[in-house]
């Protein structure tokens, strides 16, 4: 999937406070996000757990996110932060 227009005009909406283009941001990039996250952890439930992380820290840092770089590329490294506590937490993980 690649940034669009709306994209664009969904996250400057949800800079401005507007919940609803916030939720219309995160349903067109769920899908996409779980398969990610399910991905990286291997698990659904933990994949689930991401996402539902970054939807919270994107909500949370909506202000600043995005960038230049855009909307799915600013959810994805949300993602990607959220999958790799996950994984560093995991009793089978080792220590560096």
């Amino acid at each position: 999937m690649t940034e669009t227009a709306d994209d664009h005009a969904l996250l400057a909406a949800a800079r401005a406070g507007d919940e609803r283009a916030f939720g219309r941001l995160v349903v067109r990039h769920q899908p996409g996000l779980e398969s990610y996250c399910h991905l990286m952890l291997g698990c659904p439930h933990q994949a689930e757990e991401a996402v539902r992380s970054t939807v919270l820290r994107a909500w949370r840092g909506r202000e600043a996110g995005g960038g230049p770089a855009g909307a799915r590329i600013w959810l994805y490294r949300l993602a990607t932060q959220a999958c790799l506590e996950r994984i560093e937490a995991r009793d089978d993980f080792p220590p560096t």
